[in-house]
């Protein structure tokens, strides 16, 4: 089995296209996949977000820190109740921040809950929860254990044996299919697709 872990910006559309890549990847490996989306949050995250030229909405360090956090915090109210919940909740999110230049806030979150048909009394009651504020921290802790410290990255292991990993920053679907073709690749062996060749489309 393969472990997936890929981690992203809370919002922004590079990761958004790295989650898109890495659906693929994982939907074309005959492997069995446990694959997590993580999103990061750093002082040079944040920083890097409030100076992108796509930002409209954001001036604030603080204001930009505070909604980050707190939309993550969402997401991990929307993974208790199931994986593809949360999965949904994060794209649909992404995008009314990303096409509709919206900021963060409460509401938006309540709004987009519903739309992942998630059960809004147990998201209220979770949101904010210590629950939820120690996973972001275990995800924040995994992050600095693998030595990830940009957005994207995917980390990669191969479950059966501990020692097959790789890290691939800022990475793309063509990075990904030299990584399966590359016979020093540590996963090389270790990963095999349902077709002869696996062609990964492009994403615009």
């Amino acid at each position: 089995m393969l472990d997936v872990y890929l981690f992203v910006t809370p919002w922004g559309e590079k990761c958004m296209q790295s989650e898109k890549v890495m659906m693929d990847f994982v939907h074309n490996v005959d492997q069995k996949v446990s694959f997590q989306i993580i999103p990061m949050l750093n002082m040079q995250i944040v920083q890097d977000y409030l100076h992108n030229n796509n930002n409209k909405t954001y001036d604030s360090y603080n204001e930009l820190s505070a909604d980050m956090y707190n939309m993550i915090l969402d997401y991990k109210a929307a993974l208790f109740q199931c994986k593809r919940h949360g999965r949904n909740f994060l794209k649909l999110i992404q995008q009314e921040i990303n096409g509709n230049q919206l900021s963060y806030s409460k509401q938006l979150g309540s709004k987009i809950a519903e739309q992942a048909n998630l059960d809004l009394e147990m998201f209220e009651t979770d949101r904010r929860s210590q629950l939820a504020k120690d996973a972001f921290k275990a995800d924040q802790k995994t992050a600095s254990e693998m030595n990830v410290n940009i957005s994207p990255a995917a980390v990669i292991f191969n479950d059966d044996d501990d020692n097959y990993g790789i890290l691939v920053e800022d990475f793309n679907n063509e990075t990904l299919q030299q990584i399966c073709q590359d016979d020093e690749c540590p996963l090389s062996s270790a990963i095999s697709f349902s077709h002869a060749s696996v062609s990964f489309p492009h994403v615009l």
